[in-house]
């Protein structure tokens, strides 16, 4: 008598924890791509928190205004970055709690069948919830992007 867990339900096991590995994978480049995105935020932030500070210095208060506005943008941008990341690594935890769930769930007979899906169900949701922050992430940034340009182009119109 053998363990009554046959190549085909080993199979079946596997091929049932495919689906939250993919998702997972999914959610890893997502994450990394958001974590560069932040990046250039701070990276932005920090230049201009420079500037800000050299406007000080030079008693530059019109300019100052400028950064600040411009660093307002930046720590929104970071803000919605954080947002995302948080929410992919929260969809990656339930993909891969919804993998050991299908796997135990399988091991024991399958009592519990909708258990499994219901998590990636949740992780998809906690995904498309992150990459919505992402969206308008990007928007705020191109937005701040075309607000540059139209003070730069206005300053070229000023005399």
């Amino acid at each position: 008598m053998g363990s009554g867990l046959g190549a085909g339900s080993s199979l079946s096991i596997v091929s049932a924890m495919i689906t939250p590995a993919i998702l997972i994978l999914a959610a890893g480049s997502l994450v990394n791509t958001t974590l560069i995105r932040l990046g250039r935020a701070v990276d932005r932030s920090r230049w201009l928190i420079e500037q800000g500070d050299a406007f000080h210095l030079a008693g530059n208060h019109k300019g100052m205004r400028v950064v600040e506005e411009r660093l307002e943008r930046q720590l929104r941008r970071a803000e919605l970055s954080r947002l995302a990341l948080t929410g992919y690594y929260v969809a990656i935890a339930l993909f891969l709690i919804a993998s050991l769930a299908i796997a135990i769930n399988q091991l024991v007979g399958d009592p519990y069948p909708m258990v499994g899906p219901a998590i990636v169900i949740l992780g998809g949701i906690a995904l498309l919830m992150s990459t919505l922050a992402v969206v308008i992430e990007v928007n705020v940034s191109a937005g701040t992007l075309r607000e540059e340009a139209r003070q730069f182009r206005q300053r070229e119109l000023d005399p």
